[in-house]
Protein backbone atom coordinates (compact mmCIF):
# COMPACT_ATOMS: atom_id res chain seq x y z
CA UNK A 1 0.00 0.00 0.00
CA UNK A 2 1.03 3.52 -0.87
CA UNK A 3 1.32 5.79 2.59
CA UNK A 4 0.78 9.17 2.46
CA UNK A 5 0.25 11.54 5.79
CA UNK A 6 -2.54 14.24 6.39
CA UNK A 7 0.40 16.81 5.57
CA UNK A 8 0.28 15.53 1.96
CA UNK A 9 -4.01 15.69 1.92
CA UNK A 10 -4.62 18.59 4.52
CA UNK A 11 -5.87 22.35 3.35
CA UNK A 12 -3.35 24.20 5.15
CA UNK A 13 -5.39 27.22 5.59
CA UNK A 14 -7.59 27.33 8.61
CA UNK A 15 -9.93 30.03 9.96
CA UNK A 16 -10.13 31.24 12.83
CA UNK A 17 -13.14 33.90 15.01
CA UNK A 18 -13.37 34.29 18.82
CA UNK A 19 -15.65 33.24 21.14
CA UNK A 20 -17.62 36.41 20.65
CA UNK A 21 -18.24 36.25 17.04
CA UNK A 22 -22.06 35.76 16.50
CA UNK A 23 -23.27 32.62 14.41
CA UNK A 24 -24.17 35.22 11.60
CA UNK A 25 -20.69 37.15 11.27
CA UNK A 26 -19.13 33.40 11.50
CA UNK A 27 -22.14 32.32 8.39
CA UNK A 28 -20.77 35.60 6.35
CA UNK A 29 -17.07 34.23 6.64
CA UNK A 30 -17.84 30.73 5.60
CA UNK A 31 -19.72 31.97 2.48
CA UNK A 32 -17.08 34.50 1.23
CA UNK A 33 -14.14 31.78 2.35
CA UNK A 34 -16.39 28.84 0.83
CA UNK A 35 -15.16 26.96 4.08
CA UNK A 36 -17.09 24.78 6.28
CA UNK A 37 -15.48 25.41 9.75
CA UNK A 38 -13.15 27.79 11.92
CA UNK A 39 -11.42 27.27 14.91
CA UNK A 40 -12.66 29.34 17.85
CA UNK A 41 -9.66 31.07 19.75
CA UNK A 42 -9.19 33.11 22.54
CA UNK A 43 -7.43 36.07 21.41
CA UNK A 44 -5.97 37.00 24.71
CA UNK A 45 -4.17 33.50 25.48
CA UNK A 46 -4.12 32.12 21.67
CA UNK A 47 -6.19 28.94 23.10
CA UNK A 48 -8.31 27.08 20.66
CA UNK A 49 -11.34 26.55 23.01
CA UNK A 50 -13.41 24.44 20.09
CA UNK A 51 -14.28 24.65 16.33
CA UNK A 52 -17.46 25.88 15.32
CA UNK A 53 -19.02 24.36 11.57
CA UNK A 54 -21.62 24.87 9.43
CA UNK A 55 -24.03 22.34 11.08
CA UNK A 56 -23.94 24.38 14.38
CA UNK A 57 -24.74 27.37 12.44
CA UNK A 58 -27.92 25.43 10.90
CA UNK A 59 -29.26 24.36 14.28
CA UNK A 60 -28.97 27.83 15.22
CA UNK A 61 -31.14 29.11 12.50
CA UNK A 62 -33.32 25.94 12.67
CA UNK A 63 -33.87 26.53 16.38
CA UNK A 64 -34.80 30.18 15.97
CA UNK A 65 -31.62 31.76 17.51
CA UNK A 66 -30.71 35.43 16.78
CA UNK A 67 -27.71 34.74 14.69
CA UNK A 68 -26.85 38.10 14.48
CA UNK A 69 -26.49 38.09 18.68
CA UNK A 70 -26.01 34.23 19.57
CA UNK A 71 -22.36 33.81 20.67
CA UNK A 72 -20.42 30.96 19.32
CA UNK A 73 -18.91 30.27 22.60
CA UNK A 74 -22.37 29.43 23.29
CA UNK A 75 -22.94 26.65 20.76
CA UNK A 76 -19.12 25.93 20.07
CA UNK A 77 -17.88 22.37 19.82
CA UNK A 78 -15.22 22.02 22.42
CA UNK A 79 -14.27 18.42 22.28
CA UNK A 80 -11.79 18.74 19.97
CA UNK A 81 -9.77 15.82 18.05
CA UNK A 82 -6.89 16.68 16.46
CA UNK A 83 -4.14 14.80 14.38
CA UNK A 84 -0.85 15.23 13.79
CA UNK A 85 0.58 15.89 9.95
CA UNK A 86 2.76 12.71 9.57
CA UNK A 87 0.16 10.84 10.57
CA UNK A 88 -0.99 8.35 7.92
CA UNK A 89 -3.99 9.32 5.69
CA UNK A 90 -5.37 5.86 6.62
CA UNK A 91 -5.26 6.15 10.54
CA UNK A 92 -6.76 9.67 10.06
CA UNK A 93 -9.65 8.49 7.95
CA UNK A 94 -10.42 5.76 10.36
CA UNK A 95 -10.46 8.49 13.61
CA UNK A 96 -12.89 10.78 11.54
CA UNK A 97 -15.15 7.45 10.75
CA UNK A 98 -15.09 6.07 14.00
CA UNK A 99 -15.62 9.47 15.80
CA UNK A 100 -18.05 10.71 13.13
CA UNK A 101 -16.43 13.57 12.37
CA UNK A 102 -15.90 15.79 8.85
CA UNK A 103 -13.19 17.94 10.01
CA UNK A 104 -10.25 17.18 11.57
CA UNK A 105 -7.35 20.02 12.58
CA UNK A 106 -4.07 19.52 11.77
CA UNK A 107 -1.62 20.28 14.80
CA UNK A 108 2.49 19.94 15.26
CA UNK A 109 4.01 20.77 18.50
CA UNK A 110 1.24 22.79 19.74
CA UNK A 111 0.61 24.68 16.53
CA UNK A 112 -2.39 24.70 14.22
CA UNK A 113 -0.93 23.87 10.92
CA UNK A 114 -3.91 22.74 8.76
CA UNK A 115 -7.63 20.85 8.76
CA UNK A 116 -8.26 17.87 6.95
CA UNK A 117 -11.95 17.17 5.70
CA UNK A 118 -14.15 14.62 4.21
CA UNK A 119 -13.38 16.88 0.80
CA UNK A 120 -9.59 16.58 1.53
CA UNK A 121 -10.07 12.76 1.21
CA UNK A 122 -12.11 12.23 -1.49
CA UNK A 123 -9.88 14.53 -3.29
CA UNK A 124 -6.94 12.63 -2.59
CA UNK A 125 -8.74 9.03 -3.66
CA UNK A 126 -8.43 9.66 -7.50
CA UNK A 127 -4.73 10.70 -6.81
CA UNK A 128 -4.18 7.56 -4.66
CA UNK A 129 -5.81 5.52 -7.67
CA UNK A 130 -3.33 7.12 -10.24
CA UNK A 131 -0.43 6.27 -8.26
CA UNK A 132 -1.28 3.04 -7.82
CA UNK A 133 -1.75 2.26 -11.26
CA UNK A 134 1.60 4.43 -12.04
CA UNK A 135 3.05 1.97 -9.71
CA UNK A 136 1.69 -1.23 -10.79
CA UNK A 137 2.55 -0.13 -14.69
CA UNK A 138 5.84 0.12 -13.39
CA UNK A 139 6.29 -3.22 -11.96
CA UNK A 140 4.67 -4.89 -14.80
CA UNK A 141 7.47 -2.87 -16.77
CA UNK A 142 10.67 -4.49 -15.41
Amino acid sequence: MIEQTVGDVMTESVYTVGPEATACAVAKLFARRDVGSALVVDQDSGETLGIVTESDIMRQVASGADTGAVRVETFLSRSLVSVSSSEEIHTAAALMRERSLQRLPVVDDGETVGMLTTSDLTDYLPRLRNTIRRTSQTARRR
